[in-house]
């Protein structure tokens, strides 16, 4: 089989994030035999042009399950429901690495890891648990409601009642072997869960209920996907790298912006890849320069 392909998707609201990754991305990947593919959601000529120039591979993705008509669709949905297909749409690659374009690296190793689990023939991905993260202490009762009601929306009552009380797990970075038959499981969950109407986690969920059912996951540490809206990391003041909140806390390889709520908050912090130097505010959406402007700082990493 061919070697790793690393895939993530956007449209032209979410493209100065995107950016951010290809960039991470690139400055990791002679480390290892992989390329970049990217599913557009709707973006410009000029973006599209961009990331050709850095020899991303641009796929446009189909509505693979018939949903473009159905009640509650958005768009950027068919960033979700190309996951389950990725192998139909890049065949032969060995292991298919799946990073959300709000998420941008920073410790190129995790992906060595991603890959390693993926090799064992299963799927690795990140809960949505830490120490760090208030929900379940804080805000359990509320969190679990939401839960319920999420998989109720999925799948029906009686699967809610089964599977509500698991930890979320994230599918926003996702890596499996190529020959993994967990592909068409979660894309048959995927099936089922849109009969229902898609929602937006139906994707997430059905790769959930299929892991569940198979007992072929392994749970990476949550520094390997760092879900930023539960906990902003901090950083080291030593080397200005982001790192876990909390004392001696380890660098964050995956650091991810989860909630368009949450942009402002994280632009004002700086979060973006190499302080958001690879950006003109005019890339940013108008609603957050000011913010992205108040946290732009070059990190001092190294």
């Amino acid at each position: 089989m061919g070697k790793l392909v690393i895939c993530t998707g956007s449209d032209s609201n979410l493209f100065y994030l995107a950016k951010r990754l290809v960039l991470s991305l690139r400055r990791v990947l002679p480390l290892y035999d992989a390329e970049l593919a990217f599913f557009d959601l709707g973006c410009t000529r000029q973006e599209l042009a961009w990331l050709q120039a850095y020899s991303v591979n641009v796929l446009k993705p189909k509505d693979d399950f018939g949903i473009a008509n159905a009640e509650g669709f958005k768009s950027y949905m068919f960033g979700q429901t190309c996951r389950p297909m990725l192998p139909g749409y890049l065949p032969g690659r060995s292991t298919y690495l799946w990073l959300d374009a709000d998420t941008w690296v920073q410790d190129g190793s995790v992906i060595e890891d991603f890959v390693a689990i993926a090799a064992e023939g299963k799927a690795a991905a990140v809960l949505e648990l830490d120490p760090s993260y208030p929900w379940y202490f804080r805000r359990a009762s509320a969190f679990h409601g939401y839960k319920i009601k999420q998989w109720t929306a999925a799948f029906g009552p009686e699967v809610a009642r089964q599977l509500h009380l698991a930890t979320l797990l994230n599918s926003g970075v996702l890596a499996m072997s190529g020959d993994s038959p967990l592909w068409k499981r979660w894309g048959d969950n995927l099936a089922l869960s849109l009969t229902r109407g898609p929602t937006h986690l139906s994707e997430q969920l059905a790769l959930q209920k299929t892991l569940m059912e198979s007992n072929a996951f392994f749970p990476m540490a949550a520094r390997h996907n760092w879900m930023c809206h539960y906990a902003l990391p901090q950083r080291r003041r030593s080397d200005g790298l982001w790192v876990e909140p909390r004392p001696s806390g380890q660098p964050i390889g995956i650091v991810h912006l989860v909630s368009s709520d949450m942009r402002e908050t994280y632009l004002r912090h700086g979060l973006l890849y190499d302080g958001g130097d690879y950006l003109l505010p005019e890339e940013v959406p108008e609603g957050l320069r000011a913010a992205f402007l108040a946290g732009r700082r070059r990190p001092a990493i190294g």
